[in-house]
Protein backbone atom coordinates (compact mmCIF):
# COMPACT_ATOMS: atom_id res chain seq x y z
CA UNK A 1 0.00 0.00 0.00
CA UNK A 2 1.31 3.44 -0.99
CA UNK A 3 1.98 6.00 1.74
CA UNK A 4 -0.48 8.88 1.93
CA UNK A 5 1.08 12.31 2.08
CA UNK A 6 -2.26 14.13 2.21
CA UNK A 7 -2.18 15.33 5.84
CA UNK A 8 1.45 16.33 5.67
CA UNK A 9 1.02 18.08 2.31
CA UNK A 10 -2.12 19.89 3.43
CA UNK A 11 -0.41 21.27 6.53
CA UNK A 12 2.79 22.15 4.66
CA UNK A 13 0.98 23.75 1.71
CA UNK A 14 -1.10 25.84 4.09
CA UNK A 15 2.01 26.99 5.94
CA UNK A 16 3.94 27.52 2.69
CA UNK A 17 1.13 29.78 1.41
CA UNK A 18 0.99 31.47 4.87
CA UNK A 19 -2.70 30.67 5.26
CA UNK A 20 -4.28 30.17 8.67
CA UNK A 21 -6.59 27.28 9.49
CA UNK A 22 -9.42 29.81 9.63
CA UNK A 23 -8.64 31.30 6.21
CA UNK A 24 -8.51 27.87 4.57
CA UNK A 25 -11.67 26.74 6.36
CA UNK A 26 -13.53 29.82 5.07
CA UNK A 27 -12.16 29.37 1.55
CA UNK A 28 -13.35 25.77 1.23
CA UNK A 29 -16.38 26.12 3.51
CA UNK A 30 -15.52 23.62 6.25
CA UNK A 31 -14.85 24.11 9.93
CA UNK A 32 -11.44 25.04 11.26
CA UNK A 33 -11.46 21.90 13.42
CA UNK A 34 -12.14 19.74 10.35
CA UNK A 35 -9.03 21.16 8.64
CA UNK A 36 -7.05 20.47 11.81
CA UNK A 37 -8.39 16.91 11.88
CA UNK A 38 -7.35 16.39 8.22
CA UNK A 39 -3.86 17.74 8.94
CA UNK A 40 -3.46 15.55 12.04
CA UNK A 41 -4.86 12.46 10.31
CA UNK A 42 -7.76 12.24 12.77
CA UNK A 43 -10.16 12.09 9.82
CA UNK A 44 -10.09 12.10 6.04
CA UNK A 45 -11.99 14.64 3.99
CA UNK A 46 -14.71 13.53 1.61
CA UNK A 47 -13.95 13.69 -2.11
CA UNK A 48 -15.83 17.00 -2.55
CA UNK A 49 -13.62 18.65 0.07
CA UNK A 50 -10.50 17.10 -1.51
CA UNK A 51 -11.53 18.70 -4.82
CA UNK A 52 -11.97 22.08 -3.14
CA UNK A 53 -8.55 21.75 -1.52
CA UNK A 54 -6.90 20.80 -4.81
CA UNK A 55 -8.56 23.71 -6.61
CA UNK A 56 -7.62 26.10 -3.81
CA UNK A 57 -3.96 25.13 -3.98
CA UNK A 58 -3.98 24.60 -7.76
CA UNK A 59 -2.74 21.02 -7.51
CA UNK A 60 -4.04 17.68 -8.59
CA UNK A 61 -5.60 15.59 -5.79
CA UNK A 62 -3.34 12.65 -6.69
CA UNK A 63 -0.23 14.82 -6.29
CA UNK A 64 -1.41 16.02 -2.86
CA UNK A 65 -2.26 12.47 -1.80
CA UNK A 66 0.60 10.46 -3.25
CA UNK A 67 3.76 12.56 -3.41
CA UNK A 68 5.82 14.94 -1.38
CA UNK A 69 5.07 18.38 -2.79
CA UNK A 70 7.39 20.52 -0.71
CA UNK A 71 11.03 20.21 0.16
CA UNK A 72 13.34 22.21 2.39
CA UNK A 73 15.71 24.52 0.56
CA UNK A 74 19.36 25.10 1.46
CA UNK A 75 18.19 28.14 3.42
CA UNK A 76 15.89 25.93 5.50
CA UNK A 77 12.72 27.27 3.86
CA UNK A 78 9.90 25.24 2.34
CA UNK A 79 9.86 25.33 -1.47
CA UNK A 80 7.73 23.56 -4.05
CA UNK A 81 9.29 20.54 -5.67
CA UNK A 82 9.29 20.48 -9.44
CA UNK A 83 5.89 19.00 -10.20
CA UNK A 84 5.03 18.12 -13.74
CA UNK A 85 1.45 18.83 -14.68
CA UNK A 86 -0.05 17.00 -17.58
CA UNK A 87 -1.54 19.08 -20.35
CA UNK A 88 -4.99 17.87 -19.36
CA UNK A 89 -4.55 19.03 -15.79
CA UNK A 90 -3.15 22.34 -16.93
CA UNK A 91 -6.14 22.88 -19.27
CA UNK A 92 -8.53 21.92 -16.47
CA UNK A 93 -6.91 24.42 -14.10
CA UNK A 94 -6.89 27.08 -16.81
CA UNK A 95 -10.58 26.42 -17.43
CA UNK A 96 -11.30 26.72 -13.71
CA UNK A 97 -9.41 30.00 -13.59
CA UNK A 98 -11.38 31.30 -16.59
CA UNK A 99 -14.64 30.23 -14.95
CA UNK A 100 -13.66 32.02 -11.74
CA UNK A 101 -12.72 35.15 -13.70
CA UNK A 102 -16.06 35.04 -15.54
CA UNK A 103 -17.87 34.63 -12.22
CA UNK A 104 -15.95 37.61 -10.85
CA UNK A 105 -16.91 39.74 -13.87
CA UNK A 106 -20.55 38.71 -13.50
CA UNK A 107 -20.51 39.55 -9.78
CA UNK A 108 -18.80 42.88 -10.47
CA UNK A 109 -21.53 43.74 -12.98
CA UNK A 110 -24.24 42.75 -10.50
CA UNK A 111 -22.54 44.91 -7.87
CA UNK A 112 -22.49 47.91 -10.23
CA UNK A 113 -26.16 47.39 -11.09
CA UNK A 114 -27.09 47.21 -7.42
CA UNK A 115 -25.09 50.39 -6.74
CA UNK A 116 -26.97 52.15 -9.55
CA UNK A 117 -30.31 50.95 -8.13
CA UNK A 118 -29.35 52.31 -4.71
CA UNK A 119 -28.35 55.64 -6.23
CA UNK A 120 -31.64 55.79 -8.16
CA UNK A 121 -33.63 55.06 -5.01
CA UNK A 122 -31.73 57.75 -3.11
CA UNK A 123 -32.58 60.28 -5.83
CA UNK A 124 -36.24 59.21 -5.72
CA UNK A 125 -36.24 59.62 -1.95
CA UNK A 126 -34.82 63.14 -2.23
CA UNK A 127 -37.49 64.01 -4.83
CA UNK A 128 -40.22 62.65 -2.56
CA UNK A 129 -38.84 64.73 0.33
CA UNK A 130 -38.87 67.85 -1.86
CA UNK A 131 -42.42 67.09 -3.01
CA UNK A 132 -43.48 66.58 0.60
CA UNK A 133 -41.93 69.92 1.60
CA UNK A 134 -43.74 71.60 -1.30
CA UNK A 135 -47.07 70.05 -0.26
CA UNK A 136 -46.54 71.09 3.37
CA UNK A 137 -45.84 74.66 2.23
CA UNK A 138 -48.98 74.52 0.09
CA UNK A 139 -51.02 73.30 3.08
CA UNK A 140 -49.69 76.14 5.24
CA UNK A 141 -50.59 78.62 2.51
CA UNK A 142 -54.11 77.18 2.28
CA UNK A 143 -54.48 77.35 6.09
CA UNK A 144 -53.47 81.01 5.96
CA UNK A 145 -55.99 81.68 3.19
CA UNK A 146 -58.71 79.91 5.19
CA UNK A 147 -57.96 82.08 8.26
CA UNK A 148 -58.10 85.19 6.11
CA UNK A 149 -61.42 84.10 4.66
CA UNK A 150 -62.74 83.30 8.14
CA UNK A 151 -61.63 86.77 9.28
CA UNK A 152 -63.42 88.37 6.29
CA UNK A 153 -66.57 86.38 7.05
CA UNK A 154 -66.31 87.39 10.70
CA UNK A 155 -66.01 91.07 9.73
CA UNK A 156 -68.86 90.82 7.27
CA UNK A 157 -71.31 89.67 9.97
Amino acid sequence: MQKSYFAENLRNLRKYKKISLEQLSEAINVSKSAISDYENEKSSPPLAICKKISIFFGMDIDKIENSEILEISKKGEWVLKAIDFSGTQERAYQEQIENLENDKKRLDLQHKLQAQKIESLQIQLRLHDQLKEGKLSEIELLKTQIRLLEDKIGLAK
